[in-house]
């Protein structure tokens, strides 16, 4: 009965669906193959929708659209026609390249470009390899890497040739972005500033002002990128090789430091970076910690003595103030119990542990990452916060997140301070000994805003991080019956001059009381 039911209109025609998944079959494995020959870039990944769901303003452009993910998209496309000016007055620069010959350079790097995007793009080639030379174009020029051809081409030379350019622009739209700067005016900048009169156009100067912030943000996005071997590329052809990649890249670097200004910085000129994937992973160099902090395994359980243990480890007790290594010494209970979680900056306060701003040093810089902690202070570089600063941070999690590579401080990092702030009085506490310094409404604010950075993080607290040794050494400080029982003290006793004065009174009285009892006794003895 089940065959009389049966309608022959719904046979799938074999010879057809083979075709149809062949085909897919076929350009799944070529975006596979792209992505096994993109072995010189770390993957440039799209944020996963649980994570974008947090705060989508903060992984899409604003203003400006780099790489595939967002090409073409209607709220981008005023910027479009800078790009096209960059790629002319590039073109018009150096005559002896012509545009032939860097799209050719370029489609031999195809496959790899292709392969450093973990999703498939629906671009042709032709849509592909216009859109990286136009991007590539537009970082060199609005960055100041073509000021690195400052040593190869005379700045007179180079004068004329943006005069020749501007006059060669019959309509106006060609020679004034939407930003009110060309990308001659931009390039002029890196030569003396000899185009000032550009920046002062009475009523764009708002305009210019917040697009060129704008799209200098939309440039540390992790979806807003593309590699920067394809950047290096197109300089290479434009200097014939005459110029040396290090000359881009420093000019690049020195861009950066401009926009991270704020931020403490370990990086010099002396040592700035020449190798790194995109933008974003340039920013991360800068904020990555000096030096890490090794965890340092006491080898206490391996003596067979317990003589010598006990003999190690009481003095350390009875000294106050020195925990500074009371994680190592303190290795009983198999060896220190695992910290699981940082606490609270209050929390800390109360069990004795001071907080203090960590001073810059030009003699021995440090970075953003550079937390120290020693004989209970702990000491932390001053992180200014304001509306970009959960782009920035949020941009540099899902970098570590989806590039192992580059490893976790940031992550680290940003756990310990959304622990630190939990609360609006964490926050308080933290901005009274000038480690915060924030442009946001309320503590409240900002202590939200360290909260939803940490969220759907991937972190382990037990892994090797570079901050494990300081949450170990935190939690001995916390968990001392002696440094509460001292923090207690202090701060219901000594928190202010007149306590202080009564408590040292009394105890005095009670120590007169005490010796005069003793020596009563001895007398009465005698």
């Amino acid at each position: 009965m089940a065959d009389e039911e049966y309608d022959s209109s719904y046979d799938v025609d074999i010879d057809e669906l083979v075709i149809s998944m062949s085909t897919d079959l076929s350009r799944c494995m070529s975006w596979v193959e792209y992505r096994e020959k993109g072995n010189r870039c770390c993957l440039i990944c799209k944020i996963v929708h649980r994570i974008r769901q947090t705060d989508s303003s903060a992984y899409e452009p604003s203003v400006l659209s780099i790489g595939p993910y967002h090409h073409l998209a209607s709220p981008l496309q005023a910027m479009e026609t800078e790009k096209w000016i960059c790629l002319d007055y590039i073109l018009k620069l150096n005559t002896e390249v012509s545009l032939r010959e860097y799209l050719s350079s370029v489609s031999g790097l195809e496959k790899e470009a292709r392969g450093c995007y973990t999703e498939e793009t629906n671009m042709d080639s032709r849509e592909f390899l216009q859109m990286l030379l136009l991007d590539s174009c537009f970082i060199l020029v609005y960055l100041g890497g073509m000021h690195a051809q400052g040593a190869s081409v005379n700045a007179e030379q180079l004068k004329e040739n943006v005069i020749q350019t501007n006059l060669s622009h019959k309509d106006p739209v060609c020679c004034q972005s939407v930003s009110g700067h060309s990308a001659v005016d931009i390039e002029l900048n890196q030569f003396g500033k000899e185009t000032e009169d550009s920046h002062s156009q009475g009523n764009n100067s708002g305009t210019v002002e917040w697009y060129n912030s704008s799209a200098v943000y939309d440039l540390l996005l992790l979806e807003n990128q593309i590699p920067f071997f394809i950047v290096k590329t197109i300089y290479q052809f434009f200097s014939r090789n005459v110029a040396s990649t290090s000359l881009l890249t420093n000019n690049i670097s020195e861009f950066m430091e401009g926009t991270i200004h704020h931020f403490p910085k370990v990086i010099t000129e002396a040592n700035r970076p020449e190798d790194f994937y995109h933008l974003l992973h340039l920013c991360h160099k800068y904020l990555k910690p000096s030096h890490k902090f090794q965890y340092e395994y006491h080898q206490y359980a391996a003596k067979p003595c317990c003589f010598q243990f006990l003999f190690d480890v009481c003095p350390k007790i009875f000294t106050f103030g020195q925990e500074q290594n009371i994680f190592h010494d303190l290795n009983w209970l198999n060896s220190m119990q695992q910290a699981n979680r940082w606490r609270r900056a209050v929390e800390y306060h109360e069990a004795g542990m001071q907080f203090k701003k960590r001073e810059f040093d030009e003699a021995n810089p440090h970075s953003l990452l550079d937390i120290r902690f020693r004989k209970g202070l702990m000491e932390i570089p001053c992180l200014p916060i304001d509306d970009k600063s959960s782009l920035l941070f949020r941009n540099l999690l899902a970098f570590e997140q989806t590039c192992p590579q580059v490893g976790d401080d940031i992550t680290a990092y940003c756990v310990l301070m959304s622990q630190l702030t939990s609360t609006a009085s964490d926050v308080a506490l933290l901005a009274q000994k000038g480690i915060i310094v924030h442009q946001m409404e309320s503590d409240e604010d900002v202590s939200t805003l360290f909260t939803k950075l940490s969220q759907y993080v991937a972190f382990d607290f037990n892994g090797e991080h570079y901050l494990k040794s300081i949450c170990c050494a935190m939690e001995a400080h916390y968990q001392s019956r002696i440094n509460r029982w001292m923090a207690w003290l202090w701060h219901n006793h000594f928190s202010n001059p007149w306590l202080g004065f009564a408590a040292i009174a009394s105890a005095f009285i009670v120590l007169c009381s005490v010796m005069q009892t003793v020596l009563a006794f001895l007398a009465y003895m005698g």
